[in-house]
């Protein structure tokens, strides 16, 4: 269970001070240092998968966390009992902290500690507003008006497996071939045009995959937070609750198996990358393919992300900031002037190189 620190000068609470391995008071800056071990033994340790979900109940560690169901949003998150009030993270509704219950959670076996302060996270969101291509004038304005930034370990799965698969498709090569064809002043005229002949393509390829980071939320857009990657997993830590005192850490949704599906459809993009560079020629043409996994392993993370939201015309933007790197990434609204000139603007253009063309060729 999350146990909250107080401040032995003071009795204040004690919160982890982003980019140390330290706790300091809120009150008075007593800092205490957070034990480190010799070295990291769980947070890179693999654990097989198949073996896992065969012996669930036997084989997960769990620890005692005190829950709190989003009645809003639905999201699951931890906190410490000194918290009296607070509101969700993720759709910014007060929660009723009386209805929090001990609940026993798989743990996690790495954490990446925050590095980027609140206050760091807020300069990054605002050079990313003052970035946005197309956005209202009045925007950053608004941005500025930031209804709060919650910090947030956000649970992940990570999959190690061995992918081979056995494929039949076509291998386009391309050639050119002059033609002979009448302009519309009924004029002939020849020209070069690229043509393919196709070939009949089979084979057998390989992927070995490390690291298939697949989010264990749903209550964050999974394509934003794949926006904040990459990530540095080379700097996780073994999990210690003293990473979250003073933030907030959601309960994984996304269950082993799901998330394990949804890393092989993450998969599907460099395997038939794999098959392409396998069939050759100029154009490939993927018929069937057949994948067998094995050897899969994985691990339970959490990872820092700042969180909050801004209102632009009554509306609620969500943004995140990678708590990690500093990455940036969010909603946000479109200027529809902007919008409707740029692409009138473009179809201007294209029709001018269209008509220069017309005239250079005839």
């Amino acid at each position: 269970m999350l146990v909250d620190v107080k401040c032995k000068s003071c009795a204040a609470d004690l919160s982890y001070e982003p980019g140390t391995t330290s706790l300091i008071c809120n009150h008075c800056q007593f800092e205490v240092e957070i034990e480190q071990p010799l070295t990291v033994k769980e947070a890179h340790h693999e654990v097989d998968l198949e073996s896992y979900l065969n012996n669930f109940d036997a084989c997960q560690e769990k620890i005692e966390s005190r829950m709190i169901q989003c009645e809003s949003c639905g999201a699951t998150t931890e906190f410490g009992s000194d918290v009296k009030a607070t509101h969700c993270a993720f759709c910014d509704t007060p929660l009723v902290l009386s209805r929090a219950e001990n609940t026993k959670r798989i743990k996690p076996q790495g954490i990446i500690p925050f590095q980027i302060k609140r206050e760091q996270a807020i300069s990054n969101f605002s050079s990313w507003v003052k970035g946005l291509w197309l956005a209202p004038h009045n925007l950053k304005k608004h941005a500025e008006k930031l209804d709060r930034f919650q910090g947030v370990y956000i649970p992940y799965w990570t999959y190690d497996c061995n992918v081979a698969t056995s494929y039949t498709g076509k291998k386009g090569v391309n050639y050119k071939e002059s033609v002979t064809v009448t302009n519309s002043d009924g004029k002939t005229e020849t020209r070069t045009e690229t043509r393919t002949r196709w070939y009949f393509a089979s084979g057998h390829v390989t992927n070995n995959f490390d690291d298939v980071l697949v989010p264990a939320t749903y209550s964050l857009d999974t394509t934003q937070l794949h926006q904040l990657e990459p990530w540095d997993l080379s700097k996780l830590v073994d999990y210690t609750d003293s990473y979250l005192q003073g933030y907030q850490a959601e309960l994984y949704q996304v269950n082993l198996k799901e998330g394990y599906a949804d890393a092989k459809v993450r998969m599907q993009e460099k395997i038939e990358t794999t098959i392409d560079r396998d069939i050759g020629g100029d154009k490939q043409i993927i018929s069937t393919r057949d994948s067998t996994y094995t050897d899969a392993t994985f691990k339970h993370l959490i990872l820092p992300v700042w969180v909050s939201s801004y209102r632009y015309r009554e509306k609620v933007y969500r943004v995140l900031v990678n708590a990690q790197t500093g990455e940036v990434t969010g909603e946000r609204p479109y200027c529809p002037f902007k919008v409707t000139f740029m692409a009138t603007l473009v179809l201007t253009v294209s029709i001018g190189i269209a008509v220069i063309y017309h005239r250079m060729e005839y």
